[in-house]
């Protein structure tokens, strides 16, 4: 049962600070977003509140959980240099005007 301890507080933490990213990330995104992009920053912070407490309804994390939650605050994390100074990346704010357009 202690490894079922230790697999769940790993992959509690991991989640805690995937969706804690995405609030982050969430909180700076204003009105100008596109709607994919907040939806998917959405689904960061729902799907790892969901896996940090599933032991609460019998789920253990494994590997698996574990290799997921890790991938996912990976990429967000090698993803934080376009969010630098709480501002959204240009592409995810919109398309360019077509006149800017460069071959």
């Amino acid at each position: 049962m202690a490894e079922h301890y230790l697999f769940a507080m790993a992959n509690f933490l991991l989640c805690l600070v995937v969706a804690f990213i995405g609030v982050c990330r969430l909180n700076a995104m204003q009105g100008g977003v596109l709607l994919r992009v907040q939806s998917e920053y959405a689904a960061y912070v729902t799907s790892g509140l969901i896996s940090a407490f599933q032991p609460w309804w019998g789920e253990w994390p494994r590997w698996g959980s574990i290799a997921i939650a890790a991938a996912l605050l990976i990429g967000l994390l090698s993803s934080g240099h376009a969010w630098k100074r709480d501002t959204p990346p240009e592409n995810a704010t919109g398309h360019a005007p077509l006149g800017d357009a460069h071959d």
